[in-house]
């Protein structure tokens, strides 16, 4: 059983947002954010979806925006020196991400105006989404990931919207744990050859950042009547191994 030693293997890989978040306050549209930051604290290739055995990539935290051009050669660096064993297959990937994200942008909402991430906003908690007036100038805003049905009228986020975007709930994260895992399978089995790999992802960023505007005249989902709020959709990442 052969060992090789990688002291030079970059991965061309970028980092995942992991959910589409649910809201019942009213006038949900989406836009592309200018900037969708995310702090990975450790990566591994997984031989299975469940991650049961596993080769760890990476293990220090670092903060890289997937809306920047060059997201892809940011994050070559993070993958530290590594043994594989060649004739190893794997099949899935897996993070553990910080559960709170830096977005940036303006979605236009018909009858309100611009609802823009603001730094005089109020950043999102466990169970309230970020949210601002409308009209302010844009800058970065911290959005959470809701707690499991800690949204709307309670009926949201399930287990299931989190798990089918790749959001592992294992290892206490929810509800009161500032990371999580989140798992994705690659587009095709990796076996490990002599052969350097190259691990490449590529992800969509387009119509991402999610806002509405409460409008119903009572606070709904811990956001104030008329105020902006926003939330994260999945940028849809794909994983190949070559």
């Amino acid at each position: 059983m052969g060992f090789f030693k990688n002291t030079n293997i970059y991965f061309l890989l970028s980092l995942i947002l992991p959910l589409v978040l649910f809201s019942t306050v009213v006038k949900a549209e989406t836009d592309t954010p200018n900037v969708y930051q995310v702090t990975v604290n450790s990566m591994d290739l997984c031989e299975d979806s469940a991650c049961s055995a596993f080769v760890r990539l990476g293990n220090k935290s670092k903060a890289f925006d997937i809306a920047g051009v060059s997201a892809s050669g940011s994050v070559g660096t993070y993958v530290e020196e590594i043994i594989l064993e060649v004739g190893k297959a794997y099949s899935h990937a897996r993070w553990n991400l910080n559960r709170t994200m830096t977005l940036k942008g303006t979605v236009a909402i018909d009858g309100v105006g611009n609802c823009a991430t603001s730094t005089n906003g109020t950043a999102g908690t466990e169970s309230v989404n970020a949210y601002n007036a409308a009209a302010q100038t844009e800058a970065n805003l911290n959005l959470f990931m809701t707690d499991l049905l800690k949204g709307g009228d309670g009926t949201w986020p399930t287990a299931a919207q989190y798990t089918s975007k790749g959001v592992q709930l294992v290892d206490d994260d929810f509800p009161s744990a500032t990371t999580f895992n989140y798992i994705k399978k690659l587009t095709s089995m990796f076996v490990v050859t002599e052969s350097i790999p190259e691990i490449i992802m590529s992800f969509d960023v387009t119509n991402k950042l999610g806002a509405g505007y409460n409008g119903t005249g009572s606070t709904q989902n811990g956001v104030p009547n008329g105020k902006c709020y926003y939330y994260l959709e999945d940028p849809s990442p794909k994983i190949t191994i070559k």
